[in-house]
């Protein structure tokens, strides 16, 4: 990639994952500000350029929006801690299912509860979310096989939390690519 190939992803991505106009798949990872115009105008081209070199720079971005979704390209740079974001979420796209079923041993025994909405309170899997205990990942993949988005949304509607959790599962989903069936196969495995 060239640093500006890194600069129209950066925009791109951070446009998507920070509003809920912008779908990154829609458009392509196109937008109208990104024009080279705009990049050379910019004070920050060095720290573009100096992330052109990373060996997997759109997955590094997506990864620290994941983390953060309100940081500068500058913060990416020079920072420990977003190459330790990049290599977390490497591990664990990459032994997803294995991840999935570990992390289905945290759930309650009646699959149906985890996702039950009582008393104004977050379902089990965002309590496990929350807490670190699942990640973004096998909520994802849990949500979709459950098909529990718009209960959630009704139930939760207005909790500001939620709301949060529930753009940037939302807009993380496209990007996850998985074995439906096999993920439902391991679910079913474990709840029969």
């Amino acid at each position: 990639m060239t640093a500006f190939d890194v600069f129209r992803e950066y925009i791109a991505l951070k446009t998507h994952f920070t509003t809920r106009y912008y779908d990154y798949f829609k458009f392509n990872g196109q937008l109208r500000s990104t024009k080279t115009k705009n990049y050379e105008n910019r004070k920050d081209k060095v720290f573009f350029l100096k992330l052109a070199k990373h060996k997997d720079a759109k997955n590094f971005l997506i990864a620290n929006f994941i983390e953060n979704d309100h940081f500068w390209i500058g913060d990416l740079v020079y920072n420990e801690q977003a190459e330790t974001n990049y290599k977390k979420w490497s591990k664990r796209v990459q032994s997803l299912s294995y991840n999935f079923k570990n992390e289905l041993s945290l759930l309650k025994n009646d699959f149906d509860e985890n996702f039950i909405v009582e008393n104004n309170d977050h379902p089990y899997i965002l309590k496990l979310f929350l807490r670190g205990e699942i990640s973004l990942e096998t909520v994802v993949i849990l949500t979709d096989l459950a098909r529990c988005f718009s209960y959630w949304d009704k139930k939760m509607k207005g909790e500001p939390v939620w709301e949060n959790i529930s753009m940037k599962i939302k807009k993380y989903k496209p990007f996850i690519n998985y074995d439906k069936e096999k993920m439902k196969e391991i679910v079913i495995d474990k709840y029969t």
